[in-house]
C-alpha cells in the first residue's frame, strides 16, 4: 500500500512539473546574427526599411522568431501596396541617443537607454496609428495561425518621440499605446493600454506592460493615441520601443 502512495505521489508531481514546465514563457529577445542583419545602415531613408526612396516601390522587410515564439511581422503598405516602414511597422534596431533635445524623425530607431531590456542590445522600434491619413497600423502576429497569450513585453519611449514632446507637452497631456488582439477571424479578444506619457511626464526607462487581458489571440495591432495636437492632427510621433515579449501556450 505505501508503495502505491509513493508511486501516485510521484506521478501527481511529475504531472505538476510538466505543467509548470508548459506554461513558462518563451521569450523574443530580437539578439543574434538574424537580428542583427534586420537593422538598417541609417535610421532613416535606409535600404531595408524604405527600399528605393526614389522608385517608392517598398521593400520586403520582415521578421519571423521561428524557432521560438512564433511571432512574425512586416511592414505595412500603402494604397499602391509599397510596404515601406513609414506607412507602419515594426524595425529591428540597436541605435542609442541619450541626448533628446533636438531629436527628430532622422534619429526615429533610437531609445535614450544604454540598450535592450536586461542589459541586451537589440529591441523593436514600432511606428504607426490609425487616423485619417492612415487607416493601417504596425502589427505582430503568429505565422503559423495558432493562438497564443502575449503575457508581457516591455516598453520604452524612443529619443524622437521625446525629442518632439517633451518641449510641448503640458500637465494634462498624454499619449497611450492601445494594443489589440485579434483570433483567426480577425474578431477583437481584447485590449490594453499602456501610457508613454501621462499628466504630461513621458517615460524613459524600460517598464513592464502586462499583455494577457488580450486573451488567446493570432494578432495584435499597435495603436498610438495623444491628446498632444497640432493643426494636422497628432502632434506625439507614433512610436515606441519594445523588448523581451514573452509568449505563454493558450489555455
Amino acid at each position: 500500500m505505501k508503495k502505491i502512495f509513493l508511486v501516485i505521489a510521484a506521478l501527481i508531481i511529475a504531472a505538476s512539473c510538466t505543467k509548470n514546465k508548459s506554461e513558462q514563457p518563451v521569450i523574443l529577445t530580437f539578439e543574434g546574427s538574424y537580428w542583427n542583419a534586420l537593422i538598417d545602415g541609417v535610421q532613416y531613408g535606409g535600404e531595408l526599411l524604405y527600399g528605393d526612396m526614389n522608385a517608392m516601390t517598398g521593400t520586403n522587410y520582415s521578421w519571423y522568431d521561428s524557432e521560438n515564439t512564433g511571432l512574425a511581422s512586416e511592414l505595412c503598405a500603402d494604397a499602391n501596396g509599397a510596404h515601406i516602414y513609414w506607412n507602419g511597422g515594426e524595425a529591428i534596431s540597436n541605435y542609442i541617443d541619450k541626448n533628446v533635445e533636438g531629436c527628430d524623425y532622422t534619429k526615429q530607431l533610437a531609445i535614450p537607454t544604454d540598450g535592450g531590456h536586461n542589459g541586451s542590445k537589440n529591441f523593436c522600434v514600432h511606428n504607426g496609428s490609425i487616423n485619417d491619413y492612415s487607416p493601417t497600423t504596425g502589427y505582430i502576429y503568429f505565422k503559423d495561425t495558432q493562438p497564443r497569450i502575449i503575457d508581457h513585453l516591455w516598453v520604452i519611449n524612443t529619443s524622437y518621440y521625446l525629442g518632439t514632446v517633451n518641449p510641448i507637452a503640458t500637465a494634462s497631456d498624454w499619449t497611450k499605446i492601445v494594443a489589440t488582439g485579434y483570433d483567426g477571424n480577425d474578431t477583437v479578444t481584447g485590449t490594453s493600454e499602456f501610457y508613454l506619457t501621462k499628466d504630461g511626464k513621458s517615460i524613459n526607462e524600460w517598464t513592464k506592460w502586462e499583455l494577457s487581458a488580450l486573451g488567446a489571440c493570432v494578432k495584435v495591432s499597435f495603436d498610438i493615441q495623444s491628446s498632444i495636437q497640432n493643426e494636422y492632427g497628432m502632434a506625439a510621433p507614433a512610436y515606441f520601443a519594445y523588448d523581451d515579449v514573452a509568449v505563454v501556450p493558450a489555455k
